[in-house]
């Protein structure tokens, strides 16, 4: 068993010695507005939230066109549910949701397209990160304390060198094609949801998707 972990431990010291690895982050406000009408009961939902992400990141040049890493979140956000239950907008209930939370996504990238200093590459990753409610939970529809959100999906990378060992990402999840699950722990009850989709926004979809989209420098050592 010790032969087994110093071949591998020499192993990763021989990798890391000859591998190139990037270290960086990326950096995204994103807000989200949605106004759902319904035809019975409920008239109308309407949704404003805004998140501000901070993700480190970390990952090595397996060859030339492929690498692979990960990113550690962390956000903060503030979503307020306005639910109207009648024509007149007289009867409206705001539920107001103030969050922290983290996420973690370790990803593979390809690269697609390479013009000068200007390359694309296509980003595959799976995350989980989770959610907490820092407002005071109350007995309503409207107020969850945790909510915990996981999938995967593909999205394009542009990357810009500045320098030999500087570089500008742009991350354009909106146009991110992925699977994303969310799974909200309410006083009274637990709902979950999942679904396939082109893009994914709101609230609800906070870590990737639409809202993973935003910009970041990486350094090459």
């Amino acid at each position: 068993m010790k032969r087994i972990v110093t071949i591998c431990l020499f192993a990763l010291i021989a990798f890391q010695a000859k591998a190139q690895f990037h270290l960086g982050g990326q950096f995204s406000i994103n807000f989200a507005n949605e106004h759902t009408d319904y035809k019975s009961g409920l008239v109308e939902n309407k949704e404003h939230a805004y998140m501000i992400n901070l993700r480190p990141k970390l990952y090595w040049n397996l060859n030339e066109n492929m690498q692979a890493g990960g990113r550690i979140g962390f956000a903060f956000g503030r979503l307020t549910n306005g639910l109207v239950f009648d024509d007149k907008q007289q009867d409206q209930q705001n539920f107001v949701n103030r969050a922290i939370g983290w996420s973690v996504s370790p990803f593979f990238g390809y690269r697609l397209l390479d013009w000068k200093s200007v390359s694309i590459w296509a980003e595959a990753n799976a995350f989980v990160g989770q959610y907490f409610n820092t407002d005071k939970p109350q007995k309503a529809s409207g107020e969850w304390s945790t909510q915990m959100e996981y999938g995967f999906q593909i999205l394009p990378v542009i990357n810009i060198d500045l320098d030999e060992k500087l570089a500008l990402q742009l991350h354009l999840g909106f146009i991110s094609l992925g699977w994303y699950g969310t799974r909200a722990n309410y006083p009274e009850k637990v709902v979950t949801t999942s679904s396939w989709d082109l893009h994914k926004g709101g609230f609800s979809g906070i870590l990737q998707g639409l809202s993973d989209y935003g910009i970041g420098l990486v350094r090459t050592f």
